[in-house]
C-alpha cells in the first residue's frame, strides 16, 4: 500500500477572520500595551520606562522602551500562534494570541522594529499577500542586524498602516480617543504609579493613585491568602462622603477586579461579583445591588507567576466565570464584604423586611468622619473592617401616594389654606389622626 498525507492546515484567510471577528479595537489596543508591559516585567526592568500610542486615521503606533524584543524571541514566539514561553514571572499575556489577533484586526501593514542591545530587527508584513502564499509552514521573513542603540534604552516600535474602514472611523474620533485615554487611566493605574510612564497623541495618561481610608478610628476589611499558586488580596471599605476623594476612574463603585495588576473589571455591580440578593437569609451572596451600596468600595488583587491560573478569557476582557478558581474567589469576596454591607443597613441584612425600609436606610446620614489614607500596596496584613458608629435611626417614616380629581383636591386645598398637594395629604391625614383619637406611639 501507498502512503500519503491529507491537507488539514486552515487556510490563512479564514484562520484571520475567525481571530479577529469579535474582538473590539480597544482590546486590540490594550493587548499590544500589554506586551509592552510584558516585556518591562519580562527584561525585570526597575527604572523608569515609557510606552507612547499614537492614533490617528493613517496609522497606530507604539514605541516602548521596555527592554525590546530579542532575535530568538522574535523567531519563535512572536508570531507563534501559542506560547512556548517559560514563566516565572507575573505577566499580562498567556494564550500566545493577543499581538497577533490586534494587528491583523487594525490593518493589513504591519512594521516592526525592535532592538534589546544584541540585536536589531525589523520585519515588515503585507497581510494581504501573505494571505495569499499557501505555503507550509507559514512563515514571516524579516532582518537583523547588530545592535544600534548607543546609549538609548532598548526599545519596541509596531506600525500599522493601512487600516481597516472601521479602525480608521473610530481612531478620527475625538470621543473614541477620549475613551481609550480614560481606559489607559483605569487599566494601569498600578502600573503608572510604578514605573512606566503611558501617553497617548501627545497627552500624558495621568496616575490614577490607588487609596483606602486607614487610620485608628477606621479601617478597612482586608483579606489575604495563597491558593493554588494565587496571590488573593480583597479590601472593602466605605467610601467617605466627606473628606479623602478617591479615584474618578477606579473605585466609583461597587467592585474592581486586578489580575496582575491590571485592571479586568471596573465599577461592577451585578451578579458576576456577586450582587445576587437571592433572599435575605442567604449569606453566600451580596444582596441585590441598591442605591444604598453606592459608598461600598471593593477591590480585588488576584496575581500569579502563571497566568493561566487567572480567571481571565482569552481577550483579557472580563473574567472566566466559570473557572473553579473565580467561583472561590468569588466566595472570599462576599465574607470580606459582608462586615461591610451589614454597616450600611446599619442593622443585620436579615432584620429587613420590605424594600421601603431598605429605602429609608439608604436616606439615613452616615457620621461625618475624615479618616486618613494608605495606598493599597500598604495594606499588607489582614484587618477588620473598624468605622465610626451610625446615627440612631428615626422613627421609621412610610410614604403615602393616591390620586383623587384636580378639581376636588383644588377645592380642598383652598378650604384649608394649603400651598401644595403635599401639604393637602399631610393636613387631611393629621385632621383625621386628630379626629379619630388615634395616638402616637
Amino acid at each position: 500500500m501507498n502512503t500519503g498525507t491529507i491537507q488539514a492546515s486552515p487556510l490563512k484567510d479564514l484562520f484571520i477572520n475567525t481571530l479577529t471577528q469579535d474582538v473590539r479595537v480597544v482590546t486590540c489596543i490594550l493587548d499590544l500595551i500589554d506586551n509592552s508591559v510584558d516585556s518591562y516585567m519580562r527584561h525585570r526592568i526597575t527604572d523608569r520606562r515609557a510606552i507612547d500610542i499614537k492614533l490617528s486615521n493613517e496609522s497606530f503606533l507604539i514605541f516602548d522602551t521596555c527592554g525590546g524584543i530579542g532575535k530568538d524571541f522574535l523567531e519563535t514566539n512572536v508570531f507563534t500562534f501559542g506560547s512556548t514561553l517559560e514563566r516565572g514571572f507575573a505577566t499580562l499575556g498567556m494564550y500566545g494570541i493577543g499581538l497577533k489577533r490586534s494587528i491583523f484586526k487594525l490593518g493589513n501593514q504591519i512594521s516592526i522594529q525592535t532592538d534589546d542591545g544584541h540585536d536589531y530587527c525589523e520585519m515588515i508584513l503585507n497581510v494581504t499577500d501573505w494571505k495569499k502564499d499557501s505555503t507550509l509552514p507559514w512563515t514571516i521573513p524579516y532582518t537583523y542586524d547588530g545592535s544600534r542603540l548607543n546609549s538609548n534604552p532598548p526599545y519596541t516600535k509596531i506600525q500599522i498602516l493601512d487600516l481597516t474602514p472601521d479602525v480608521q472611523d473610530k481612531f478620527n474620533s475625538v470621543p473614541f480617543i477620549n475613551d481609550v485615554m480614560e481606559t489607559l487611566k483605569r487599566t494601569y493605574c498600578l502600573f503608572i504609579a510604578d514605573n512606566l510612564d503611558f501617553t497617548l497623541n501627545g497627552g500624558n495618561v495621568e496616575e490614577y493613585p490607588l487609596i483606602v481610608p486607614d487610620d485608628k478610628e477606621y479601617s478597612p476589611q482586608v483579606h489575604l491568602e495563597q491558593y493554588n499558586g494565587l496571590g488573593i488580596k480583597i479590601i472593602c471599605f466605605i467610601d467617605p462622603s466627606k473628606g479623602i476623594k478617591l479615584s474618578k476612574a477606579v473605585n466609583q463603585v461597587g467592585w474592581n477586579i486586578f489580575c496582575n495588576r491590571r485592571l479586568i473589571l471596573a465599577n461592577d455591580t451585578s451578579a458576576t461579583t456577586g450582587w445576587i440578593g437571592t433572599t435575605k437569609e442567604d449569606i453566600t451572596t451580596l444582596p441585590r445591588y441598591h442605591p444604598l451600596f453606592n459608598n461600598f468600595r471593593g477591590l480585588v488583587f488576584l496575581d500569579s507567576e502563571d497566568p493561566a491560573k487567572l480567571p481571565l478569557n482569552t481577550s483579557k476582557s472580563d473574567l472566566n466565570e466559570e473557572s473553579i478558581v473565580y467561583h472561590y474567589v468569588l466566595d472570599k469576596m462576599v465574607k470580606t464584604a459582608r462586615p461591610v454591607i451589614d454597616y450600611i443597613y446599619g442593622k443585620h441584612v436579615q432584620e429587613f423586611a420590605n424594600e421601603e425600609e431598605i429605602e429609608q436606610v439608604a436616606t439615613q446620614q452616615d457620621p461625618a468622619f475624615n479618616p486618613g489614607i494608605k495606598s493599597v500596596v500598604e495594606l499588607t496584613t489582614p484587618q477588620t473592617f473598624k468605622a465610626p458608629q451610625k446615627i440612631e435611626s428615626s422613627p421609621s417614616i412610610a410614604r403615602i401616594q393616591y390620586s383623587k380629581p384636580k378639581d376636588l383636591v383644588d377645592r380642598v386645598k383652598k378650604s384649608i389654606g394649603a400651598t401644595s398637594n403635599k401639604e393637602v395629604g399631610e393636613r387631611t391625614f393629621d385632621y383625621f389622626v386628630e379626629m379619630e383619637e388615634i395616638k402616637q406611639p
